[in-house]
């Protein structure tokens, strides 16, 4: 599914290409109509973001750890709009042991809501990302609700068949009691018999 999410993304981000400005380190402004940015910058821009992104995505557990180690230093030693950018475009990849969604849709939120820092494409880029680390909280918050309501169930679930094993062993203690008594009584009754016979007949007697 992220896979899938990442290959339409980056569709739709090449449709974008032929609209908007460069990326990079830069204390830049949305350029305007008056001031184009070529296209092939637009794509080299994009091209920086993308292919990070593939290599968490694409890459095995070694390249993902030194691809995300490298874009936290990145961010941390120089907070650029361009490095804070990536660093939450990678938390929000879900492909990868260091991914953080809630982390990740922090970062986006402040982001987009700096405005013209980031360029069109940038905007886009930050705006999907966002999106789809929503709705993923959306689901896992749904998800980790049903499992709490599934662990009660299944507790209730125990107790009630705890307490109905319980209650069958106590209706069996009773009944054997009951039985135990019920022999007793037989027991003393032919004793009894028994007794008055002997007493009539003799000892002999059957």
């Amino acid at each position: 599914m992220a896979k899938a999410a990442t290959s339409l993304l980056f569709c739709l981000l090449a449709g974008c290409a032929s609209l908007s400005g460069p990326s990079g380190d830069r204390q830049a402004a949305t350029p305007t109509a008056s001031s184009p940015r070529p296209e092939a910058a637009v794509a080299d821009g994009l091209a920086f973001y993308l292919q990070t992104l593939r290599s968490l995505i694409e890459g095995d557990p070694v390249l993902q750890a030194d691809v995300f180690r490298n874009v936290a230093a990145q961010a941390d030693a120089a907070p650029t709009t361009t490095n804070r950018l990536m660093l939450a475009l990678a938390l929000a990849t879900p492909t990868h042991p260091s991914s953080n969604a809630a982390e990740a849709q922090r970062l986006l939120s402040d982001l987009l809501a700096t405005g013209d820092a980031l360029l069109p494409e940038e905007h886009v880029l930050a705006l999907i990302h966002l999106k789809d680390v929503e709705q993923r909280l959306i689901l896992d918050a749904e998800a980790e609700r049903l499992q709490r309501a599934a662990t009660a169930a299944t507790a209730q679930r125990n107790d009630r068949s705890a307490q109905q094993l319980q209650a069958a062993l106590e209706e069996n203690r009773q009944l054997r009691a009951a039985l135990d008594e019920a022999r007793a009584k037989l027991d003393a009754i032919t004793n009894i018999e028994r007794s008055i016979r002997e007493r009539e007949n003799g000892p002999d007697s059957q």
